[in-house]
Formats: C-alpha cells, structure tokens, sequence
C-alpha cells in the first residue's frame, strides 16, 4: 500500500475528482490569510505586543511543518481520503474554537488545531495529484494552487470590512462553515467503488511507467481520464524511511520549498504593517494583501502550463525570483508604488508556491515517493518558515524599521535562486 493512499476511488467522474481536490485546496489557507489585515487590530484588543503577535503568524508554519513529518504514515495507516476527511472537520472545529472570546487561549489554541488540521491536506494534496493524475501534475498543481491563492485573497480582502461591521472575531471564524461542507463533500471519495492498488505513476515520459508503447499509450488514457496508473514495485531500499533524508535532491527541493515558504508567511503577517508604517490606511492595506495573493490566481495558471512542457523548473524558478527581488527592492526605495510592488511581488510569490508543489511531484517517481517528499520538505521547510514571522516582529520591535526585515527578504530571495538551479533539474529524488 502505498504512502499516497491504499485506494482510488476508480469510478468517480473525472470531473469530480478534480472538484474533491478544489475544494480541498480552498481550505487550506482562508482561516490563516484573515489574520494578517486584523493584526493590529487583535493586537490592540487582546494587549499582544509585536513579538507575540509575530509568534501568532509562527503558529501556521510551525503546525505545518509539526503535522507534516509524520502524516505521510497517518495516511498509509488510515488511508489518504479518510485522513482528509478528519482534517478538514478538525479544522472547522479550530476555526470555530479560535472565534470564541476566550481571550489568547482561544485565539492561540484554535490556530494550533486549524494549522494543523490545514498541515495534512497540504502534505497529501500533491500525493492525491501525483496518484490521480499523473500525466497532468504541473497542470493540476497550477490550479489547486490557484484556488488555493485564490481564497486566501478573498479572505484577506474581506477582513477588514467583515471585522468593522462584525468583529474580529466572527471574522476569524467565518470560514469554519465552508470547512465542515467541504468535508461533506469530500466524503464522496470514501463511499465510492474502490480499487485495491496504489496510486499511480510518475508522468507518462518517466522511466516506471510500461515500456510498450501500446502499455504507454493505456496509461496516458488512464491518467487524462483521472484513473490511476498503478506504481511500479520499488525496491525495498525506497520503502525505508531514511532514505529520503539522504537524498541531496530532496533537501534542495526542501531548502527551496522553506524559503519560498518563510517568505510568503512574513509577507502575509506583516505586509499590512509595512504599509501602514508608510501611511497607507489598514483597509487599504488589508485591499493590497488581497491583491498580493489573488495575482498569484494568474502566476499558478500561466506557469502551470509552462511547466507542463518544459524540460525542468531550473528557468522558472529563477526567472520567478528575479521578479520577486525587483519587487522587494521597489518597496525599500519607491514605496509610493506600493500598490505595483504588491503585485509584482504577489504573482512571482503565488508561482514560486506553485513552483515548490510541482517540485515535489516532479522530482518523486511515484505517489508513495511523492507523499514521503512532501512530508519532509514541508515538514522541514515549514519548520524554518516559522522563522520569518517571528524574526521579522522581533527585529522590528528592537528597531522600529522595516527596512532590516525587507533587506532580509532580498537576500533570501537570492538564495532561493541558487538553490532553485539544483532542485529544478530534471533529476529523482531517489
């Protein structure tokens, strides 16, 4: 059995697969992205200084990364679409928890539960793509993620109006409705027939694949029409657990993933901030974090397909960084123009996200690979990622400056490049 999922739900409408895989994918990032315009405001209400509120916009990356190092064997033990489903209902019970006015414990507890309920569908969501569509990963991968940057937007533009005519509160735990139908939804994919293989291949021009063309031919099919390929039998040494974390392929496709990561999740808890220390007001702030993640909706559909026919990432992912560092410079010299660099900034964050989920399908073999890979470089990745929010509330509350934290983000950026060059090649992780 594999760490993608015992079974597949074979006989699902295609159509209908790929719904299940949206939806989950518009969970996994609302109940954290409404934080950030509502900062300060939580800040003012609750008594919480900047390095706590920093450690509050931690919590995320820190769950993540917790839940990711062992839900890849959560998943073989109780089966990919079965853990899904019990992730999405803990997450609506976090959300709810957190809009209790119980004061910081509500608000710190509730965001553990959620972050870690949102940590295993990021795991396994690549897993589930690679197993049940295998000829279209970088395609599918563009638009999960586009509904996934596509929702944060909404719920970080929304926030501020919601909160003045609601409260903070009952904005925070706004979207735990849409979870618990979600999980109604997803439910369709444990009753369905089931098949008794594991999940699927690699891409249809990957080596595990039938070496007949005729076998080549049928597995295309299988894979447009959403059925599963079956894996290949590996061989036992790629059954052991430490043999991913020996593999130099995936720790730079872990590196990349972290960075792209800590990046995103300083920009999402203190973005607001940064432009109201240049005036700008916290509703329009709030507006402008919305545009930052809803133009990462255009960056995951134009790259998916660029990646789809491109030999390897090596390309995109350095062409995406160079977008990213001219922003960054933008908003430390010109930061009038906040508005454009929010953009600029936004789309090449939105592919870079795309980027380190493709990676991870890409470089793995199989859905089983796929799942192990995904654990360790998000679990690793988001682990590290926790240090940016945290950094950068600490930093500026000793200088009273963003200037130091966006000076970070710029060489960070840099690095991501280099390391980008490794982990696009066209190489398997094992």
């Amino acid at each position: 059995m594999s760490a993608a999922g015992e079974s597949v739900p074979r006989r699902l409408p295609h159509l209908l697969m790929v719904v299940t895989v949206l939806i989950v994918a518009a969970n996994l990032r609302p109940a954290i992205t409404a934080v950030g315009p509502l900062i300060e405001r939580i800040g003012e209400d609750t008594g919480l200084g900047p390095a706590a509120l920093g450690l509050l916009g931690a919590i995320p990356a820190l769950g993540f990364g917790v839940v990711a190092l062992f839900v890849a064997a959560l998943g073989r033990r109780w089966g990919v679409e079965r853990t899904i489903f019990v992730s999405l209902l803990l997450l609506g019970l976090g959300t709810l928890l957190r809009s209790l006015p119980l004061g910081s414990f509500s608000l710190f507890a509730g965001t553990v539960i959620l972050s870690a309920a949102i940590g295993v569908g990021n795991v396994l969501v690549p897993a589930v793509v690679k197993r049940d569509f295998p000829a279209r990963v970088p395609i599918m991968t563009g638009l999960y993620t586009a509904m996934l940057v596509g929702c944060a937007a909404v719920a970080s533009g929304t926030a501020v109006p919601v909160a003045a005519a609601k409260g903070w509160e009952f904005t925070l735990g706004a979207s735990a409705l849409f979870a618990l139908v979600s999980a109604a939804l997803w439910g369709v994919r444990l009753g369905g027939p089931r098949g008794t293989g594991s999940a699927s291949a690699a891409t249809p021009d990957r080596s595990d694949l039938p070496s007949s063309p005729a076998a080549r031919s049928s597995s295309a099919g299988a894979a447009d029409a959403g059925a599963a390929v079956p894996d290949p039998a590996p061989p036992a040494a790629r059954l052991r657990g430490g043999t991913m974390w020996r593999s130099a392929v995936a720790w730079q496709v872990t590196v990349y993933f972290a960075l792209q990561s800590g990046i995103f999740y300083l920009m999402l808890t203190w973005f607001p901030a940064i432009q109201t220390s240049h005036g700008i007001t916290e509703a329009a702030a709030g507006f402008w974090l919305g545009a930052y993640q809803a133009i990462g909706i255009l960056a995951s559909l134009v790259m998916g397909p660029i990646m789809q026919r491109a030999q390897d990432q090596r390309a995109v992912v350095v062409v995406l960084a160079g977008i990213m560092f001219i922003g960054v410079l933008g908003i430390i010299f010109l930061p009038a123009a906040m508005p454009a660099w929010a953009l600029i900034v936004g789309f090449a964050s939105g592919g870079n996200l795309l980027a380190g989920l493709t990676l991870i399908s890409m470089r793995a073999r199989t859905s089983a690979e796929a799942s192990r890979l995904s654990g360790m470089a998000q679990g690793v990745g988001y682990l590290l990622a926790a240090v940016g929010p945290l950094l950068a509330g600490t930093l500026f509350e000793f200088t009273g400056s963003w200037s130091p934290v966006l000076w970070i983000i710029a060489a960070a950026v840099v690095v991501m490049a280099v390391v980008g060059l490794f982990a696009g090649r066209r190489v398997d992780v094992l």
